[in-house]
């Protein structure tokens, strides 16, 4: 049964911090990648920019084979030997040079983000969407939210995508908290694949892969084949933008990046350095593949002196990946709080296990692994996340009690009846969560429709003024709610669907429409209520026919609902 409406001073509205949470999470999504593209594009070329001004400012860096110009103070001469006007611009091959990498660089980060994001999209196209959806129910035992974790996360290659999805499933009462931590180590395992694939140096296989996927996406109709096409299109435009990127770097500005990287090891000093850096990098692209992977890159060209170096950035990105997460908690119930606080908690005691109490057992042992620095970074990489999981993962019951303790339950503000309950635009862009928040509230739709009819019924039969009046309450909620769920759906509709979701949004439209006529038929009952309770008439026969076809007709569409929507129990 549904409580009666609530009053307006009870209504719940969303805060600016939950809007500017909504901002930030389209602000990462991919169609305005180019964002943190260019913010993580300027963090990278600063040693670039500081070689380039050094080289051309400073006299001594002119190499002594190469003649220097003569100068003069009131200006230059050209060939011919006449003097070029005070202020003229003189080309020097260094400027050059420097826009040439700074292109070079921009262009190949792009290529990389670009085939990542391609080769995710595409993968969950065909893998994707059924992982999902397991992931959604099988996820009881913990060891099984690892395992599915693990692998939802090395296809859409984000470990804060996945605890976000988590995150709306446990808004939309898919999964609770318990089952979700997991989901959430799991995550952290899947989030190395990436490091993985780049330390294997497949560079001579990218234009190869770019080949063949076109011609698979262009040349054959079956859409399964299509979408492979483009994950080896992803693939291979992933490493050619790893190629462009390894050779923008001019030799002359690999010491400096050296140096760099000598910053963050050593001294505490040095590494909090790291990890601050790798922290900002990371939130920045939402992404600690990317950012790690591009460590990856340097360590192969000779530009990362040693793991020393390297584990305090690799730190700050794992940390930095929970930002997405932290940000979509944001006005979120308690359980999705806690699971976001969750994810933050396993990176952040990772980090300090490793700095504390690791550090030096890994310093000994991934070199021992074998594989040159590139595959050890990415070894390292993986070694933390197993480890987090091996300590975590028997303890989850105990674990999720503390994370309860640290993030306990508040008195939640029931909103007003007319105000959708679970419908949350932040999760639009993953179809599959927003799907199950729709379905939710139109299942709480159909639950109002139901008890409006019942109350128009009985206030009809038993001229109950009560009742009748408790339907007219309801009247106006149910309006609101059907054009709010519509209008989400379509939002919905629009999103890059699989074949399964794009069939499940015309159900429920029927659906949504057939609790709207159902409320329909109410609210005549009550007009034909009241003009009986006001005139007295008697219950005749007419009276008793109406009232049977009414109920046939809300019967057979109640029906009709539950075959289009299980979720809604009659």
């Amino acid at each position: 049964m549904i409580p009666l409406p609530f009053k307006k001073a009870d209504c719940h509205a969303p805060g600016r911090e939950s809007r500017c949470a909504s901002l930030f999470l389209q602000l990462a999504h991919k169609r305005y990648l180019w964002v943190p593209a260019f913010a993580l594009m300027i963090f990278l070329i600063i040693p670039l920019v500081t070689f380039s001004r050094t080289s051309i400012s400073d006299p001594e860096s002119t190499p002594s084979s190469q003649v220097a110009e003569p100068t003069a103070p009131e200006g230059k001469r050209d060939l011919k030997g006449s003097e070029a006007p005070p202020g003229a611009k003189v080309s020097h091959k260094g400027e050059i040079s420097v826009k040439a990498t700074l292109f070079q660089v921009f262009g190949g980060l792009g290529l990389f983000l670009f085939g990542l994001h391609l080769m995710s999209d595409s993968l969950q196209k065909v893998v994707g969407g059924r992982m999902k959806r397991v992931l959604a129910t099988l996820t009881k035992r913990p060891v099984y939210g690892l395992l599915l974790g693990t692998g939802v996360t090395a296809i859409i290659q984000s470990s804060s995508a996945t605890t976000v999805m988590v995150v709306g499933f446990i808004n939309a009462g898919v999964m609770d908290f318990v089952q979700s931590v997991g989901v959430i180590l799991g995550a952290n395992i899947g989030t190395t694949v990436t490091t993985q694939i780049v330390a294997l140096k497949l560079d001579q296989w990218a234009l190869p892969a770019i080949g063949l996927g076109m011609t698979l996406h262009l040349f054959f109709k079956d859409s399964k084949v299509k979408d492979s096409g483009l994950i080896l299109l992803g693939f291979g435009m992933l490493f050619l933008g790893l190629v462009l990127m390894k050779k923008a770097i001019p030799p002359e500005a690999q010491d400096i990046i050296r140096n760099l990287f000598l910053l963050s090891s050593g001294s505490l000093k040095g590494i909090l350095i790291g990890l601050t850096v790798g922290t900002i990098a990371t939130a920045i692209v939402q992404s600690s593949s990317v950012t790690v992977s591009i460590i990856v890159v340097l360590a192969s060209q000779g530009m990362v002196a040693g793991l020393k170096e390297a584990i305090p950035l690799i730190l700050g990105c794992n940390i930095g990946t929970c930002i997405t997460a932290l940000i979509a908690c944001i006005g979120a119930d308690t359980d999705s709080k806690r699971a976001a606080v969750c994810h933050t908690f396993f990176n952040v005691f990772g980090a300090f296990l490793t700095l504390v109490v690791l550090y030096q057992p890994y310093l000994w042992l991934i070199p021992r692994i074998g594989g040159n620095l590139a595959h050890q970074i990415a070894n390292i990489h993986v070694m933390i996340k197993l480890v987090d999981a091996a300590l975590f993962l028997p303890i989850v019951g105990p674990f999720s009690r503390f994370i309860s303790w640290i993030v306990p339950a508040r008195a939640v503000v029931r909103p007003a009846i007319e105000t959708p309950q679970y419908l949350d635009d932040r999760f639009i862009e993953e179809p599959l969560v927003a799907t199950e928040l729709a379905i939710k509230e139109i299942v709480r739709l159909g639950e109002i429709s139901r008890n409006m009819i019942k109350y128009a019924m009985d206030g009809f039969m038993y001229n109950d003024v009560v009742l009748l009046n408790r339907v007219e309450e309801y009247r106006p909620a149910v309006r609101s709610l059907r054009q709010a769920i519509f209008e989400y759906v379509i939002q919905i509709s629009r999103q890059d669907l699989t074949k399964e979701d794009a069939e499940r949004v015309p159900k429920l439209i029927l659906s949504l429409n057939n609790f709207d006529r159902v409320a329909g038929y109410a609210v005549r009952l009550l007009e034909l209520g009241r003009t009986k309770v006001s005139k007295d008439i008697p219950m005749v026969g007419a009276a008793l026919t109406e009232l049977k076809n009414i109920y046939r007709d809300v019967d057979t569409m109640l029906t009709e609902v539950s075959a289009y929507l299980p979720e809604f129990k009659r």
